[in-house]
């Protein structure tokens, strides 16, 4: 009796087509997703950076303007118009918090950016950046008094007895807010350091 010939093992051709399909298959969906995740997690990124950026913005400009103080010597008072605002603030960014430094906060000639200046004092040298950069945006600065009317410009005749205003904010050329502080309300103007009280 003779035996039935022995198949030899291994793959056929067709399995081994089959075998190759599934394989680049799935190595294209792999790559897709990891193409996906990739361009996901870098739009993510992206975001977080620009919402950062934004933040550190609102934060530089809230904690130098809303100490600032009224003053009594008319060079140095808050006085502000669209283009520029200048005044004595106790939380300057480039010193010792709770100096007194004089402060410019002004947009800058192409008027699309946003500079921030501070006198130097006789322990420090003058200190200017440019903070905020808003392409194709008209900038302006306004100010509102305590009962929250806005003006274009500070001191107001009209407004009598508030040395400082109530709030200043930087606003685009559509109307919306891009920066904004509030002021915290001295009732008097504190002493010049000069000027015996």
């Amino acid at each position: 009796m003779s035996l039935p010939p022995q198949r030899m093992a291994g793959l056929s051709l067709l399995e081994m087509l089959v075998v190759l399909v599934l394989a680049s298959l799935l190595s294209t969906l792999l790559v897709q997703g990891l193409g996906f995740f990739l361009s996901s997690s870098d739009t993510a990124r992206r975001h977080a950076s620009r919402a950062a950026e934004a933040h550190q913005q609102q934060h530089w400009f809230a904690s130098s303007v809303r100490s600032m103080v009224p003053y009594l010597d008319p060079q140095r008072a808050f006085a502000g118009d669209a283009a520029s605002f200048a005044g004595i603030t106790l939380e300057p960014l480039g010193s010792e918090p709770g100096l007194p430094r004089e402060v410019r906060w002004s947009i800058e000639p192409d008027g699309e950016s946003l500079r921030y200046a501070e006198s130097g004092g006789s322990e420090a040298a003058a200190v200017a950046w440019t903070v905020l950069r808003a392409p194709g945006e008209a900038l302006r600065f306004e100010y509102a008094d305590r009962a929250g009317s806005w003006h274009p410009s500070w001191p107001q005749a009209a407004v009598l007895r508030e040395w400082i205003p109530g709030q200043v904010r930087l606003v685009g050329e559509d109307g919306r807010t891009l920066l904004s502080a509030h002021l915290s309300l001295h009732p008097v103007p504190v002493a010049n350091f000069l000027e015996p009280l």
